[in-house]
């Protein structure tokens, strides 16, 4: 028997925020599985924990590097064969620190089909010899990225979502459907990058860096992870929402690091400038207009979630606006200070943020701008720039900002640098409170068609169908069910109140 942990964002075994998300990376893991015929189960990490009962069997655990005290205490309920996989490997010492028996480093599909057919699939561990992406408690096999084939060799199950009968309910949830994976920002962050090197390099921040500095943002660790970007084909896509709109679920994610990365590695290969080409317009027009078809049929809501605002444009806020008109999209800003963005390794300045709001807003989209505070190099000059971005996208009509504490990941630029929270961090922190929850006192009177979410606690739950705050109800409804709401009340810069009407 195989136990699928679900450990993404589970903290320290209580979700906190995203509690209406359901990842795909344990359906994917679910539908290798099925490949093999094998039979599972997927848990939700804290349910698991909540249970108590000891599993003998093999254990798939995905989790991400702030989910280790909840994987550590489940992994002393696990008597079988543990293996852990997700961003948290990224730290290749948390193998052997959480008593896993291997760990599965980025892209773990090519891997666990091979500990299956050596067999895994019998409940033990195999040979790993030759296999990529391993990690022992004190070692490891070579690291390598998925090609585009090897990628959509492997699709997420569908039948698996019936798993998720807690909190989160598949019936009430943002149900991520991953389109493309990984980001094309190969620039490094110049704040730890040798000058003279940099500008005698010949390698145009490709995937070699003669620094050995990592790829990307350095905050984040996902092109380093994943490589390259690489989309899924359009087939594939579509096959699995419809599944999954069959099975019940009505509110999709078009999941990946910048949507707009969709199909432009059909155009550039490797895909390691994260400005040039621009965006795959067919690509997506052609994958929009039929999810909407599939929405229209089955009534479900679909949305996208990040996009790279340096390649945002008139022409790509049209083609949006065509499918996702009113739906929430995600900008990166993150530092207002544009020298500052260049040293961590931003491929886009705020004023290429900016700009993009201001051409989402017009097109009839609902920009969300994300912040970090806390930074490396974040100075006081910074800080009052980052200040005066934030009430510039306020009031260019970002209807949420977001911050984000900086947390050093492994395997990024900036893993080796320690968080100082100073007042300048508690101003930016303080201000988005603030402008989020003016933002919300904008829907006092107003009508919301909303989801309802299964009872937690005192309170039910609900989600606005179209994206934004959580909805807390006057009373209790079932699970799944669409209401109309009219908000009552600003709870937080986080939360309102509705009466169901």
């Amino acid at each position: 028997m195989f136990l699928i942990l679900d450990a993404l964002a589970a903290g320290e075994g209580r979700r906190l925020s995203s509690l209406d998300v359901i990842g795909a990376g344990p359906r994917l893991l679910a539908g290798i599985l099925e490949r093999f015929n094998l039979e599972y189960e997927i848990l939700r990490i804290e349910d698991f924990i909540r249970i108590g009962r000891k599993f003998k069997g093999v254990a798939l655990v995905s989790a991400m590097t702030m989910d280790e005290p909840a994987v550590s205490r489940a992994s002393k309920l696990i008597e079988g064969v543990k293996i852990l996989g997700g961003p948290i490997t990224s730290d290749l010492s948390s193998v052997k620190r959480l008593g896993f028996d291997l760990g599965v480093w980025g892209e773990g599909e090519i891997s666990l089909e091979s500990l299956l057919i050596r067999g895994l699939s019998d409940g033990i561990i195999p040979d790993i010899g030759g296999i990529p992406n391993i990690i022992l408690p004190n070692g490891r096999t070579e690291f390598r990225y998925l090609s585009r084939e090897e990628f959509m060799k492997f699709e997420p199950s569908t039948r698996a979502i019936k798993y998720y009968r807690t909190v989160p309910h598949y019936r009430s949830s943002r149900v991520y459907v991953e389109v493309q994976r990984s980001c094309s920002n190969f620039y490094r962050p110049r704040l730890i990058a040798s000058p003279d090197i940099c500008r005698g390099c010949q390698s145009l921040c490709s995937e070699i860096c003669p620094q050995n500095i990592p790829p990307g943002c350095g905050y984040c660790s996902i092109p380093s992870l994943y490589g390259p970007p690489k989309s899924r084909s359009e087939e594939s896509i579509l096959r699995e929402i419809e599944e999954l709109a069959i099975a019940g679920v009505r509110r999709f994610v078009l999941s990946g690091a910048d949507f707009l990365e969709y199909g432009r590695d059909l155009i550039s290969t490797p895909l390691t400038n994260p400005r040039d080409p621009g965006p795959n317009l067919d690509a997506i027009d052609s994958l929009l207009s039929k999810v909407k078809g599939l929405a229209e049929r089955y009534s479900f809501f679909f949305e996208i979630e990040n996009v790279k605002p340096c390649l945002v444009n008139e022409e790509v806020a049209y083609t949006l606006s065509k499918y996702l008109k009113g739906t929430p999209i995600h900008i990166g800003v993150e530092t207002g200070d544009p020298d500052h963005a260049r040293l961590i390794g931003r491929p886009c300045s705020p004023e290429d943020s900016l700009r993009a709001i201001k051409i989402l807003k017009k097109y009839g989209l609902r920009p969300y701008a994300y912040f970090i505070h806390s930074l490396p190099g974040q100075s006081e000059r910074v800080a009052k720039k980052t200040l005066e971005m934030m009430r510039a996208v306020y009031d260019a009509g970002a209807e949420k900002i977001t911050i984000y504490r900086f947390k050093p990941l492994p395997g990024t630029a900036f893993q080796d640098f320690e968080v100082k929270v100073d007042r300048n961090s508690r101003m930016i922190s303080d201000l988005a409170i603030d402008l989020n929850r003016r933002r919300k006192e904008e829907l006092l009177g107003k009508i919301m068609e909303v989801i309802v979410a299964p009872k937690t606690g005192r309170y039910c739950y609900a989600y606005p169908i179209n994206g934004g705050p959580v909805v807390r109800l006057n009373r209790g409804l079932r699970a799944g069910s669409v209401v109309k709401v009219r908000i009552k009340r600003v709870i937080s810069d986080r939360m309102v109140e509705g009466i169901v009407i």
